[in-house]
């Protein structure tokens, strides 16, 4: 017959006791002549036998007090009967709890200590990981109510805002997938913590570039001093991110956090000049006037003409979207 793994605990946070049943009956209790000695005054002086019959395990319950609880049921207090045992299984007696298991059951995956640092550790509270996280959701709909308040109520905005309010969520829940893969271990506040702080530099990132932009008087200085930030910051960050869920090295960790960084932001930053924004496409397209500061023009002409651009293109959209409406 084979043995038995017993692991024994109690409420709070005390370290589990195991121990192995190898002959039966295995007797159970508070009393010194016990196999298993309990230090647990709710425990009877002998409080339960197990038996091994055939190939299965059995259990008898001599408790007088308190009772014995397989799975959450209580087992008659007669001490002639034999109950079965299907093991894995939990039995509690008094208010120690003990799990059963065969010597040959599976163990849980070994906890790989990841390679944290005191930051690591500071963004990991509770605290840190709400308030950035609450911190992103307050900017991200004052922005928003900035923008949008002379059209809409603040509580229409606030339900347009409710999918990027989940983004520093979603993002901590995949990663903190990851980490379970790869650490077995979820560390979700400090992905929140990472994920919060990533998505608030960047909704103030898009913010500074037009004030940078009026203070150099030059679009393109603006977007290459936010270029430079943003390429260093995310590819410090993903770095960060990288060590977190996993046991890579800082070198192998900083290599891909500027290789990914820098290409995202390229692929970006060509996007953003290829593709001129088309306002007859959509009359709510004309937000993205605000990205051009009428100001730098050389000549009165210039502004006018881009004025009178744009309002006929705004005028075309709302003409076909009506004709779409009527259709």
């Amino acid at each position: 017959m084979e043995s038995l793994i017993i692991r024994v605990s109690k409420g709070g946070r005390s370290q589990p006791v195991f121990h192995r049943a190898e002959k039966f009956p295995f007797r159970i209790g508070r009393a010194f002549d016990n196999d298993l000695i309990i230090a647990d005054e709710t425990v009877s002086a002998h409080h339960i036998e197990i038996h091994a019959v055939d190939d299965s395990f059995k259990v008898l319950s001599k408790a007088d007090e308190n009772g014995t609880w397989i799975d959450k049921q209580r087992l008659a207090d007669d001490q002639q009967e034999l109950h079965d045992l299907n093991v894995p299984t939990s039995i509690n007696i008094g208010r120690t709890h003990l799990d059963l298991h065969a010597s040959h059951s599976p163990v849980e995956p070994t906890l790989i200590i990841a390679r944290s640092s005191r930051l690591s550790e500071l963004a990991s509270t509770i605290w840190l990981a709400l308030g950035l996280t609450l911190i992103y959701m307050l900017l991200t709909f004052y922005y928003s109510y900035q923008q949008f308040s002379l059209n809409n109520d603040w509580t229409e905005i606030l339900v347009n805002r409710l999918l990027f309010f989940a983004i520093p969520i979603a993002i901590a829940t995949v990663m903190s997938f990851v980490s379970r893969m790869f650490l077995h271990s979820w560390r979700y506040l400090l992905q929140l913590s990472i994920a919060s702080f990533g998505c608030l530099v960047y909704l103030i990132t898009e913010e500074l570039n037009s004030v940078i932009s009026y203070f150099f008087t030059s679009q393109g200085i603006a977007d290459f001093l936010i270029l430079i930030f943003s390429g260093i910051f995310f590819a410090w960050l993903l770095a960060w991110q990288i060590r977190a869920i996993s046991t890579t090295s800082i070198r192998r960790a900083a290599f891909v956090g500027v290789g990914v960084a820098w290409i995202v932001l390229g692929i970006r930053t060509i996007q953003d000049i290829v593709d001129i924004p088309d306002f007859s496409t959509q009359p709510t397209m004309h937000n993205l006037v605000q990205r051009y500061d009428v100001r730098l023009s050389p000549s009165e002409g210039t502004v006018s003409e881009f004025v009178l651009t744009v309002g006929e293109a705004l005028q075309a959209g709302l003409t076909q979207e009506l004709e779409k409406d009527k259709s």
